[in-house]
């Protein structure tokens, strides 16, 4: 007989003279021992359910450290046949994928791009793609033939680091594997008497960039990723070059520029994925797909302070190589009959992190030397664009803090109006973005709606406020749609950057959300619609809504949302008084400056396949002096709250004066505060809140990257820093200046 069973004979014995009432209180007191043995028992499968996979994915199934996956010496003989040729294999569609093809962003799967595909054709691919420089071609297609007369090629490059910071050097295929370059092969790749041998993929890419017209994309890939064949980020940045290359000959065709430029991505490579999800998706399925997410949740803020490690190198890196494309030697002075070159740098995730954490110092640097009414020269290549950052905020507002502290936001006793108009001039009308940060925004308007909003915008007085009330309230409808959907906001930097932070409150709102779709309500703070919700539906959110008020009210939680939230994902607050219509002062004036729109219809935008990209249908056409334009429209605001959509009237003087792919805003449209920056400031940190630019690959969407290439291939602010795309006119430009 059990040891349970004996207790309850027992106690049946001992208790059958007691009272009737404490006979049942020991009943209830056995019956709450069975509960909490049966909640530890769940508690303890729950610890297994995601202990396990985490253990296999950082002791079993975990990524090599400190391996080079693309360090193939480009004088072997396979790296010299592909740079001499091209290769094309890589515009191939795999059949088993081409039925995806136009399906919408959110199911996409590229039919083409794939370098697991090509291996699978042929094995030899598996070593040619090694190459530290390669060249790739898209041929031309039927659908393209009258927009894009040749085929789109571009030049690939790495720089790959170890997490210590160190890059790696370059290796030949030997009999046993890599082994080190033969000195007779360094000797061989030696340009001159006192040049350096090509020993690491820096020298690759400075003897490639030394000659010639260039245009570099750089790609810091973020958490989850490294530059392993068949990594989706290196299959990205293939797509940003492919794109970058049609827009460069469409420029060539409309304005004679570009035309001898050839493109050339960098792809900086570092450890970002810990655990090999590829290798348990192949080895367990769907199954082992999903303990993957689980084992790599875990390594978020393990791969955090790998990437900030290899920060400086990766920097440095890339200065050398904007050494290299300068118009200026070491002295200062022009080189004779320099070239166009242009250089853009992207970072995604905790590849942004890394941009961030090696350039803010150079960023307060700048503003801190800054001379008022002078253009801020740009802090690496000609842009920086962060998308979707997992960095601290602190990091941003750091920089902000820095102009705020050198210029009047606003009169009171001791600061009078002409102070704070001079503030309007500390950077010139032709100042162009230094850096941007774009992530996937979750709330319209910015820190979403309160009860006393709901009250006005359901006014139905025609007041000046009427058109703006209709506004708002189609975008709420949007707003609301998305969420029915399932809007895909990047939960990565929303969501779990906090929660690593011991900041809790970001993942109770998610349980909010949750407990809102249970109910069937409108997300929380997202809609004035009212809903009462039937009482089996509450009881069903029980659950959620526990949780919610669990980790919302857990003790000595991180409040400090600068440390805690992402750059993108701390909105300024807004003042405690006013309307949505109304643009009132933050108190806490730091955080996000900009909104990024879509301009296609709802549900039009799609992906596009990479072989397919020379018959694109989004157009990428040039954006010449967009940005003045938009700032003077606004001259009577001193240029704040500018917008793309609308522009003053074009010069008749420079050609190619069409809008941005994409609309940007500065401020919060309707979102009740104030521009927390000035028009013409350089620092922009956009959210992005649309039904496609918002999810997590949105980035990927061919508006997205024309509108980003648009701000360094076009002269934006037509100053002389760039092109000469202006028309021969012999009367003289008009003003530019605003009245301030």
């Amino acid at each position: 007989m059990g040891t349970d069973n004996n207790d309850r004979f027992i106690s049946r014995r001992i208790f059958r003279g007691f009272d009737p009432v404490f006979v049942a209180g020991v009943e209830i007191w056995r019956g709450l021992k069975w509960l909490i043995k049966s909640a530890m028992l769940v508690g303890f499968g729950v610890l297994l359910f995601f202990f396990i996979p985490f253990l296999i994915g950082i002791f079993v199934l975990s990524t090599p450290k400190d391996v080079a996956y693309r360090n193939f010496h480009v004088a072997l003989p396979q790296c010299q046949q592909g740079l001499a040729t091209g290769w094309t294999i890589l515009a191939e569609v795999d059949p088993e994928k081409a039925g995806h093809a136009g399906t919408p962003a959110d199911d996409w799967i590229d039919s083409s791009n794939d370098e697991l595909f090509a291996i699978v054709k042929d094995p030899i691919w598996a070593k040619r793609l090694r190459c530290s420089l390669q060249r790739h071609i898209i041929p031309v297609i039927a659908e393209a033939a009258p927009k894009v007369k040749k085929p789109i090629e571009y030049y690939l490059g790495f720089l790959e680091y170890q997490e210590n910071g160190d890059p790696y050097s370059l290796v030949q295929d030997g009999t046993e594997g890599d082994e080190p370059v033969s000195i007779d092969l360094l000797e061989k790749t030696i340009p001159g008497k006192n040049a350096k041998p090509t020993i690491d993929q820096l020298d690759v890419l400075r003897r490639h960039l030394a000659t010639g017209s260039n245009y570099v994309i750089a790609f810091v890939h973020g958490w989850r990723h490294d530059a392993s064949i068949g990594d989706q980020n290196v299959a990205d940045l293939r797509h940003y070059a492919a794109h970058a290359a049609r827009f460069l000959a469409e420029r060539c065709e409309s304005e004679n520029l570009y035309c001898d430029t050839r493109v050339t991505a960098v792809y900086i490579g570092w450890r970002g994925a810990r655990v090999n999800e590829n290798a348990m998706k192949n080895r367990f399925g769907v199954i082992g797909e999903y303990l993957g997410d689980i084992a790599a949740a875990a390594t978020l803020f393990d791969r955090k302070p790998v990437s900030e490690q290899v920060a400086p190198g990766a920097i440095s890196a890339l200065r050398t190589i904007e050494s290299v494309l300068s118009a200026r030697n070491a002295d200062g002075n022009l080189k004779p009959d320099a070239p166009v070159n242009k250089m853009i740098v992207f970072g995604h995730s905790l590849g942004g992190n890394l941009l961030m954490t090696g350039l803010r110092d150079d960023l307060i640097k700048l503003v801190q030397r800054h001379n008022p009414r002078e253009r801020l020269p740009s802090v690496l290549g000609n842009l920086v664009v962060l998308i979707n950052p997992a960095s601290e905020a602190s990091k941003w507002t750091a920089v902000q803090r820095q102009v705020w502290n050198r210029i009047a936001f606003h009169t009171d006793e001791n600061t009078p109006i002409d102070v704070v108009t001079r503030g309007h001039e500390f950077f010139p009308v032709e100042q162009k973005p230094v850096i941007i940060s774009v992530t996937s925004a979750l709330a319209f308007p910015a820190g979403g709606l309160r009860e006393s909003d709901c009250q006005w915008i359901n006014l139905t007085v025609d007041d000046k406020y009427k058109s703006a009330r209709d506004a708002i309230k189609r975008a709420l409808s949007k707003n609301e749609g998305m969420f029915e959907e399932g809007i895909e906001y990047d939960w990565a930097t929303h969501d779990l950057f906090p929660t690593f932070k011991y900041d809790f409150r970001p993942l109770a709102h998610w349980f909010d959300r949750k407990s809102a779709k249970i109910e069937g309500a409108p997300p929380p703070g997202q809609s004035c619609r009212q809903h009462a919700s039937t009482w089996y539906r509450r009881v069903l959110s029980l659950p959620t809504r526990a949780l919610a008020l669990f980790f919302r009210t857990f003790p000595f939680q991180n409040t400090d949302q600068e440390l805690s939230h992402t750059i993108g994902n701390l909105d300024p607050p807004r003042p405690a008084m006013g309307v949505l219509a109304e643009y009132l002062t933050s108190a806490a004036p730091f955080g996000t400056t900009h909104e990024l729109i879509g301009l296609s219809k709802r549900g039009e935008e799609r992906h596009h396949d990479y072989a397919r990209i020379a018959a694109d249908p989004i157009e990428c056409s040039t954006a010449n002096n967009w940005l003045l334009r938009a700032r003077m429209k606004q001259v009577d605001q001193h240029g704040t709250f500018w917008d793309s959509k609308h522009l003053a009237s074009a010069s008749d003087r420079t050609i190619g004066q069409g809008p941005p792919a994409a609309q940007f805003l500065h401020g919060f449209n309707l979102g009740g505060t104030a521009a927390i920056t000035r028009a013409n400031d350089p620092f922009w940190n956009i959210r992005a809140f649309d039904n496609e630019l918002s999810k997590h690959d949105g980035f990927r969407l061919s508006s997205f990257i024309c509108a980003m290439h648009q701000l360094v291939m076009d002269d934006i602010t037509t100053s002389s820093q760039t092109i000469p795309n202006y028309v021969e006119k012999p009367s003289q430009p008009p003003s530019t200046a605003v009245a301030n």
